[in-house]
């Protein structure tokens, strides 16, 4: 079986849960990884983000994290 890596950086807005798709839905559920970053700041994050639910079609992350320049890089290898 071929091996499908999808990565990408989502905007996280708001606290709680986000909902992040893959661009194209997977044959088997992923394995994901993800690490969040403040853009242009010199700033720590303060929350770890945490992999609540993964489907074919996208996962979820949660974290009390949040701001215009907050976001979270992922990669997804199924």
């Amino acid at each position: 079986m071929t091996q499908v890596i999808q990565t990408g950086k989502t905007l996280k807005a708001g606290t709680g849960k986000i909902t992040i798709n893959f661009p194209k839905p997977f044959a088997q559920i992923p394995v994901v990884v993800v690490s969040s970053f403040w853009e242009n700041a010199e700033k720590a994050v303060g929350y770890v983000e945490t992999i609540d639910t993964i489907s074919l079609e996208s996962f979820t992350v949660v974290s009390s994290n949040s701001a215009t320049n907050y976001y979270v890089n992922w990669i997804a290898i199924s």
